[in-house]
């Protein structure tokens, strides 16, 4: 039987700053092209999985930890490490994480719908390979409750189990068969307005999660590791989880990192530019690298490669400049067309910047001009974890 608990951060608001961070950001200044991968790691032979069949071959072969979108319509199998894979295939190149061990798996996100099959077959057959005795999808944990991110969860649900027994069998007659899909509380209370509401492209109640959790911090004992979800508030929504796997010393973080573009900040669904912010600072706080401040802790992104502590360091720090540029001509008084005219990102357009597609750098920076006070201080460079004392903070809550 699996042990749960709980614990509510109490001194979550703080400021960190550490030299270590402090030289992180000041050599954040390397980008990548976009779409290529950095230089891999090595994995001595003979000590990485097996091939998970023919059609993933290649992929277990391969040691290179930063791997990217395949682009083929398949799903991809990239071991992270520990006990943590990266299922690479999804549109937009969206990623599922997937952690094997004695007690099963669990899967952070599913992707959208029309993969969920073949990506519940790369599972299975994963489980297979490397799960112990229990093979069976336990958990799914949802980062947010968009559609590219819990589009696959009836699917994964039901292709799994949830062990139940006790007073709580019996409590629960009417308990949903299949995995336990986890989620922050304000995930499913926005999936639940939007159906409600007649919202045209509301969830469907297949893909709501079963449990809620309302903690800043959940821990999870699964597989021989502590798995901690970790909620930080209003970042790219206020319902992110991040979740990090201790013992692989892997950390997903949905989509408030993004190796694609811009931070998809979804005002509507609460996200802040400044929570945001926090949000990737925690990560950094997280992480810890190895020689030469690579490796060490994998960074699995909502979107795109594998990255380390370094890139998220590089990330935040683009971000944390295009916010303060946004704020200083706001500030002035400057309007929102005028701030866009100005074009305050279009020094990291090229790598990070999109003129089209679901999420825009004028979309990117409307958003930033939204959520940031009329009148407001700096963001520091420095690591910090707590938003700028004099911003406005919506509905009064902090970060």
């Amino acid at each position: 039987m699996n042990t749960f608990s709980c614990e509510r951060s109490g001194g979550c608001e703080r400021a960190h700053r550490g030299g270590l961070a402090l030289l992180l950001a000041a050599a954040g200044v390397l980008t990548w092209p976009a779409g290529a991968p950095a230089q891999a790691q090595t994995q001595t032979p003979g000590t990485g999985p097996q091939s998970a069949g023919s059609s993933s071959t290649d992929d277990w072969a391969n040691p290179n930890f930063y791997a990217t979108y395949q682009g083929d319509g398949q799903i991809h199998p990239w071991h992270a490490q520990g006990g943590v894979w990266l299922m690479a295939g999804e549109p937009g190149m969206s990623n599922v994480a997937v952690q094997i061990g004695n007690e099963g798996a669990l899967v952070v996100d599913t992707g959208v719908k029309p993969m969920a099959d073949k990506l519940l077959a790369q599972i299975q057959q994963l489980a297979q390979q490397q799960a112990g005795d229990q093979k069976a999808i336990r958990y799914v944990v949802d980062t947010d409750g968009l559609m590219d991110h819990i589009g696959g969860n009836a699917v994964i649900r039901e292709g799994g189990s949830t062990i139940v027994a006790g007073n709580f069998q019996f409590d629960n007659p009417g308990l949903t068969p299949g995995a336990s899909v986890i989620a922050n509380q304000n995930v499913l209370m926005r999936l639940v307005q939007e159906s409600s509401s007649g919202y045209a492209n509301a969830a469907p109640q297949a893909l709501w999660p079963t449990d809620t959790e309302d903690f800043d911090i959940y821990n999870v004992h699964f597989d021989g590791e502590a798995v901690q979800l970790f909620h930080p508030h209003m970042a790219t929504t206020d319902g992110n989880l991040m979740v990090m796997f201790r013992r692989s010393d892997v950390i997903a973080t949905g989509d408030i990192v993004d190796m694609t573009g811009y931070p998809l900040i979804d005002t509507a669904r609460g996200g802040t530019i400044d929570g945001e912010l926090v949000a990737l600072n925690h990560i950094i706080e997280m992480a810890v690298p190895e020689d030469k401040q690579e490796g060490g802790t994998m960074i699995i992104p909502g979107h795109g490669r594998l990255c380390d502590q370094s890139d998220v360091v590089h990330y935040k720090n683009v971000i944390t400049i295009i916010r303060n540029r946004i704020q200083y001509y706001k500030n002035q008084g400057k309007t929102l067309p005028q701030v866009l005219a100005l074009k305050p990102s279009a020094d990291y357009d090229d790598r990070w910047g999109h003129d089209s597609g679901p999420w825009t750098t004028r979309q990117f920076i409307e958003a930033v001009y939204k959520t940031l006070p009329a009148r407001g201080p700096s963001f520091s460079m420095l690591n910090e974890t707590v938003v700028p004392a004099t911003a406005a903070v919506a509905g009064g809550r902090s970060y």
